[in-house]
């Protein structure tokens, strides 16, 4: 009885290993076809799962190349973070499906986003008409409120990593920067900018910990290496809401060290067409102290959204997509093309309606292409924002972005 108990036993956990060695995922498992993403050390593929009948995205690591840049935590804790979101069931939020990995490579199996990302829907005016801007920004709020009840910070709150649905649905993705609030944890009494907590060793070279993201979309805190909260995300949603609506990153220069002074100069300038609300909703996110900036319940009831039900926005299957008005497709037009216009050419737009408000970005936008200047005059006009207009009491901020861009190179 005894020896015919335990020949069953060691039967049934030979199947069970011959059964899991026969669910084993591998990379035959796929058809790839073309790239569709690249990352720092990632490329994304379009693939057609041949078990399950279904196409999806495939994101590629190299082992060679993540041992090489020391980035081999990234990716784990990309798989941690989104095993962890799915079972948020947030509709906003993108579904990691499977993973694993063979000699070469490690391989993130993720639902396949038939749209592309946000990104590429804005133009040089934004997305046009604002309605349908509005519409994928509250999507966006809503995976970040989705994320944040699960004390999980993105970090890298951008257009580019919103990725977008044929029905119009948005998704946020990657994750490869996110942490969560549990694991920021410092045991010291006097935590200051020096504690250790603080940096991470890495070839031999202490760098920032807390330095993580997108130059153009991080907040101060984020840039001095503080530790992070998720105001961070805030912020950075702030600057998408920015981006979005006329074109650009509100903070953008020739390179990294005058971005991160023109943050803590609080350098914003907004278009003429900006709209109202959207201006107070994005000075309401910009604030420099975290403590200061709108809360996701604020930014909801604000008058930006107040066309959103974003009750009946959470349950929606069906994502609406609005076409944009003959005036928008005007200031699109002139607006791809204001560089080869000339004076008299601008004066024939006065027939057209509302041609005060394409003058007025015309004029902004040639203000703004001179303001951001080429990438070999930044020198200069950092000496003369430096000496000529006498910023000392922000010279230590730009200075403290030196290192940090220093460190993270």
């Amino acid at each position: 009885m005894k020896r015919g108990f335990l020949k069953n036993l060691v039967n049934k956990r030979s199947y069970e290993q011959k059964k899991n060695e026969t669910l084993k995922v591998e990379i035959d498992d796929f058809e790839l076809f073309e790239l569709i993403g690249t990352g720092n050390f990632t490329q994304v593929f379009r693939a057609f799962d041949i078990v399950n009948k279904t196409y999806v995205a495939i994101k590629v690591a190299n082992k060679s190349q993540l041992r090489a840049l020391k980035k081999e935590g990234e990716i784990l804790n990309e798989k941690k973070i989104c095993t962890k979101l799915n079972n948020s069931r947030s509709r906003n939020v993108i579904k990691l499906l499977n993973s694993f990995a063979n000699e070469e490579n490690v391989y993130l199996v993720y639902e396949l986003c038939t749209d592309g990302e946000l990104w590429q829907k804005i133009l040089p005016i934004g997305i046009k008409p604002l309605r349908q801007a509005v519409y994928y920004l509250a999507q966006l709020l809503i995976a970040i409120e989705d994320i944040h009840n699960l004390n999980i910070v993105h970090r890298d709150i951008k257009a580019e990593n919103c990725l977008l649905m044929k029905n119009g649905q948005l998704k946020l993705a990657d994750f490869g920067s996110s942490i969560h609030l549990d694991d920021v944890v410092c045991n010291s009494q006097n935590c200051g900018s020096s504690c250790e907590c603080r940096f991470t060793i890495n070839r031999g070279r202490r760098e920032f910990k807390y330095f993580v993201g997108t130059p153009q979309f991080m907040a101060p805190e984020t840039i001095r290496n503080k530790p992070p909260t998720k105001a961070v995300d805030l912020w950075s949603f702030g600057c998408t809401v920015f981006q979005v609506i006329c074109g650009y990153p509100p903070f953008n220069a020739p390179s990294e060290f005058l971005v991160f002074c023109r943050v803590f100069q609080n350098g914003l300038r907004f278009p003429p067409d900006f709209p109202k609300d959207a201006k107070l909703l994005v000075e309401s996110l910009l604030k420099q102290e975290p403590s200061e900036r709108a809360t996701i319940e604020e930014v909801k009831k604000s008058k930006f959204f107040e066309d959103v039900n974003f009750r009946e926005l959470i349950s929606e299957k069906e994502y609406l997509n609005f076409p944009p008005s003959l005036k928008d497709l005007c200031l699109i037009q002139v607006a791809k093309s204001y560089e080869k216009y000339k004076t008299e050419d601008l004066e024939k737009l006065n027939a057209l309606d509302d041609s005060d408000t394409i003058l007025g970005r015309l004029r902004f936008e040639a203000e703004r292409k001179e303001y951001e200047g080429p990438r070999d005059t930044w020198q200069s006009e950092f000496c003369d924002q430096i000496f000529n207009e006498n910023i000392s009491g922000n010279t230590n901020n730009c200075t403290s972005s030196s290192s940090s861009e220093s460190n993270s190179e």
